[in-house]
């Protein structure tokens, strides 16, 4: 297949200074290049330069033209005869007309209307138009982030695109590839932070870059040196759109301070690499940031330089999940973070570790373009509404333009009351700085302590107050992570279910950890299955978490989004400080999320609202933390309380971090079995479980055993499709499978081990298997040929029930393996460790084979192979162990531990 990139900015030469569409014009061909697409690049000739600046030889790039005007261009598209255009920048589709027969997939990585809110002179209304006009060209779009992506969506519909169920955007982050796989090493005590780029009107990062500078000239905290990198826009000559360089530069006079203004790529990496520390990525909120994508924290990291960035940037998430930088609120923070920083090398140097680990899995241009590739093997055009949709749309872009405007106005009005209590503050703190001058003398020292830590309070209330303001305005972003969630089980939502009269009056309110959606880990499906199958005996089922903004309501197997009202979202700011107290006790940082409803009130009062909203006759808490909002409502709304055990949980976390401290592990042991005690039935999810629960201190009265369930309507079904259809995998060769969500540690041990000891051991037996990896968020590259990470499903069952046995070699982890009992339901001959199988009270050679060592599994997968007869009547077996284990019977089981009159329908 052949591909046209179009792009603005210039051909890729690292001698050259760069502009971002240059590095995302390059990434993306050769991630489509090394798919098997044929790629050729087209720039814009600048009108007056050098023909020695702007030849074609040279050039990373294996086949660059260059373009003068339509004309040329067209020439150029007959000679290469593409199957589809991909447009850089959307302002180029003025070079095609709207009948244009071949695909056009325009890259979008720069909300441009909102940047030009801080360009004097433009016509928004006017730009608006002429962009939508462009639009309705393309047959695809792409850009670079979840909330780009939302914010195209009205957009699009206004061009006349038909986004109500599959938006024709694809999201293709920034990408880029690690420089090296080793982490930064540091030989001096003197630290450099780089920052910088063009000097774009929308970036306001004084305030921070001050800080920066003071605290480096103090030298108490961290001794070094700010580099900015800063200039006007490399193709300015080449767009109208280019915003002048507003000077990102240091004073003549700071020392601490040097900016050596734009480099050419090769050279800008080889400082990052050679010279550099920490990457900045800092400024003042504005509307433009909340939809920005940062090319120059991406080089960073993939320098291995742990980036500082704003809580309100996209980045943000994703380095606190790789624990790949550090996330701040405003530049007061900035002192006591880079002191912290500079007095634990340690962290600094996991930090380093964990950029690259970030750039090789979320960034890796090699896994971003996938969307891309699979959009190319199917081309087809978007289903677009009437053109009178478009020609009668500028009522509607009126409207659109005003919300833009009055967003704006609303914005500087929020900033002008921040700057108003910035001011209030500095005038408190300087009345501090005078008190503890004058009185030192006669301070104790935690006295004086404590005012120090006051001021420190006092000095971050400014963006506290602008966190709450900001949380007040804005509703949550859409959660497409819930919507896509649905997707997995939307054929069984319409089938009923029979209830058998058990059904109740009241709701059921589920108290949990965040991260229920996308259901891709055991826990998460555990939960919204639960609460799906409870939905069918109750008047209804609210699931609420530490995401601040919503709750969800299911309804007879309906799940909906609700949003809380401004006040109670308000709430939500205590969860930033209710970690750092579970911090302080020694909880590991990759466990604290689930303990922070232990501090955080929030969870009270959103469970309250809900609760006089609702009639709730029982409460249930997913793991100890969360009782503790339970029983705090139950004492104004009273109702049956229960704590669902997906482990035991202070065993598990010893186990998977034996790093914990004695006292950290008598902590979590005290709370978990105080929680147990308090409420009036605790689940366990196994017998184990059940007897270590009793063993530690819970009354054996409230503790009842009920299993993990699975979907068998899934199971139970025959689909046209399977793996080895998909792969066109030959008979002669067997399939193995597995799945799991691999950023979890130990699944993705378990599909090396499947690579490095299991295939080994059958290929020398002349046995040609074939390991399928099902599951989100798989590495960059497969550890063997013969291992196939198929990355998320959208239906598990048809892949499970087309392989031929499953493998599950799992050395570490806690909990029951849900899995196990998926691989049951699907009729599949299982070979297990007894880790792997762990929970499951399955017998040896009746339902599993279960070995502990490798020369064994390979053996029971041999033996699997040779005798299909005797693992299609294990397989049986299996099958009728969980024949009972279907989610509307574990939700009975549920049921059945309300209080007799709870809810009952007279």
């Amino acid at each position: 297949m052949k591909l046209l990139i179009v792009t603005h900015g210039s051909i890729f030469r690292p001698d050259h200074i760069l502009s971002g569409n240059s590095i995302r014009a390059y990434y993306l061909g050769r991630g489509l290049v090394e798919h098997g697409i044929h790629v050729t690049f087209a720039y814009p000739r600048p009108q007056s330069a050098d023909p020695k600046e702007v030849g074609e030889s040279d050039t990373s790039e294996p086949d660059s033209r260059l373009f003068g005007n339509s004309t040329e261009l067209h020439a150029l598209i007959r000679e290469v005869k593409p199957e589809a255009i991909l447009v850089g920048y959307w302002e180029l589709l003025d070079f095609f007309p709207y009948d244009f027969e071949i695909p056009l997939i325009v890259d979008l990585i720069a909300p441009r209307i909102l940047e030009i809110l801080f360009q004097d002179g433009e016509d928004v209304n006017h730009y608006a138009g002429r962009m939508l006009a462009q639009y309705r060209k393309a047959s695809r779009f792409i850009c670079g982030t979840r909330r780009q992506r939302q914010f195209l969506i009205p957009w699009l519909i206004l061009a006349g695109f038909d986004c109500r169920f599959d938006p024709p955007i694809d999201i293709i982050p920034i990408s880029t590839e690690p420089v090296s796989s080793l982490p930064r090493q540091r030989s001096s005590d003197t630290w450099t932070l780089v920052t910088g780029g063009v000097s774009w009107p929308w970036r306001m990062a004084e305030l921070y870059h001050q800080s920066i500078r003071e605290t480096l000239a103090e030298g108490s905290g961290m001794r070094g040196r700010l580099l900015v990198l800063s200039g006007g826009y490399v193709h300015k000559a080449a767009s109208e759109d280019a915003a002048d360089s507003n000077g990102e530069t240091a004073p003549d006079s700071d020392s601490a301070v040097e900016s050596p203004g734009l480099l050419p790529y090769r050279d800008m990496v080889s400082l990052f690499r050679d010279e550099c520390d920490i990457g900045i990525e800092l400024s003042d909120y504005n509307i433009e940031r909340d939809f920005s994508a940062s090319f120059r924290s991406v080089e960073f990291l993939r320098c291995a330089l742990p980036v500082i960035c704003n809580r309100s940037l996209a980045l943000a998430s994703d380095l606190l999940d790789y624990d790949a930088g550090w996330v701040i609120d405003g530049p007061e923070d900035l002192p006591a973070l880079l002191e912290s920083i500079a007095r634990a090398p340690a962290d600094y140097s996991r930090k380093s570790a964990n950029a690259i680990r970030l750039v090789d899995e979320r960034y890796h241009y090699l896994k971003t373009i996938r969307p891309l590739v699979e959009y190319l093997k199917h081309l087809k055009p978007p289903e677009k509404q009437a053109d009178w949709l478009f020609i009668d749309a500028e009522p509607q872009l009126d409207r659109l333009n005003q919300q833009i405007l009055d967003l704006d106005r609303e914005v500087r009005l929020r900033d002008t009351w921040i700057e108003e209590l910035r001011h209030h503050v500095e005038k408190l703190q300087n009345r501090l700085d005078e008190i503890l001058k004058s009185t030192s003398w006669r301070l104790t020292e935690p006295l004086r302590n404590g005012l120090i830590n006051t001021r420190g309070w006092i000095g971050s209330l400014r963006y506290r107050a602008w966190q709450a303001i900001r949380l007040a305005w804005e509703a949550p972003e859409p959660s497409e992570a819930f919507h896509a969630s649905r997707g997995r089980y939307a054929q069984l939502e319409g089938e009923m279910v029979n209830t058998d009269g058990a059904r109740r009056a009241g709701y059921v309110a589920i108290v949990s950890r965040e991260d229920i959606f996308p259901t891709n880990h055991g826990a998460a499906v555990k939960i919204e299955r639960t609460a799906w199958g409870l939905s069918h005996f109750v008047d209804g089922v609210l699931l609420i978490s530490s995401d601040w903004g919503r709750y969800y309501l299911f309804k007879s197997g309906i799940a909906e989004e609700h949003l809380f009202p401004r006040p109670i979202r308000l709430t939500g700011l205590m969860n930033r400080f209710s970690r750092k107290k579970i911090l302080r006790s020694g909880m590991p940082l990759n466990e604290a999320y689930l303990y922070q409803a232990r501090h955080d009130w929030s969870f009270s009062a959103r469970l309250l609202y809900l609760a006089f909203k609702y009639r709730i006759i029982l409460y249930q808490a997913e793991f100890p933390a969360y009782v503790r909002p339970c029983l705090q409502v139950n004492r104004m709304k009273p109702a049956t309380t229960l704590l669902v055990e997906h482990n035991v949980e202070c065993d598990r976390i010893r186990t998977q971090y034996p790093q914990t401290t004695p006292q950290a592990y008598d902590w979590l042991r005290k709370l978990e079995i105080d929680a147990c005690n308090r409420v009036d039935h605790v689940v366990a999810v196994s017998e184990p479980d059940r007897d270590l629960l009793i063993a530690h201190g819970v009354d054996s009265r409230k503790v009842q055993v009920v299993p993990h369930g699975v979907d068998l309507r899934l199971f139970d079904r025959d689909y046209s499709f399977g793996l080895r259809d998909l792969y066109d995998i030959p008979a002669s060769s067997p399939i193995i499978v597995y799945h799991g969500i691999y950023s979890y540690r130990p699944n993705l041990e378990s599909v090396e081990l499947l690579a490095s000891e299991i295939l080994p051991r059958l290929s020398a037996r002349g046995i040609d298997a074939r390991v399928f990896a099902i599951g989100p968020e798989p590495p960059a590259e497969s550890p063997h040929p013969d291992v196939v990470f198929t990355g998320s499903v959208e239906n598990l069952a048809p892949y499970l029930k087309s392989a031929d046995i499953a493998v599950v070699p799992l050395q570490k982890g806690g909990g029951t393996r849900m899995k196990i009992l998926e691989y049951f339901a699907a009729s599949v001959p299982v070979v297990a460790t007894r880790k792997g199988i762990e929970g499951i009270p399955a017998q040896q050679g009746v339902h599993a084979l279960i070995e502990d060592d490798f020369d064994g599994m390979a053996d029971a997968i041999v033996w699997l192979l040779e005798h299909p007869k005797d693992g299609q009547d294990m397989a049986a077996r299996s099958k009728a162990y969980v024949d009972t284990l279907d989610w509307t019977s574990i939700a009975k089981r549920y049921l059945d531990l309300l209080k007799p009159d709870a809810g009952a329908v007279t």
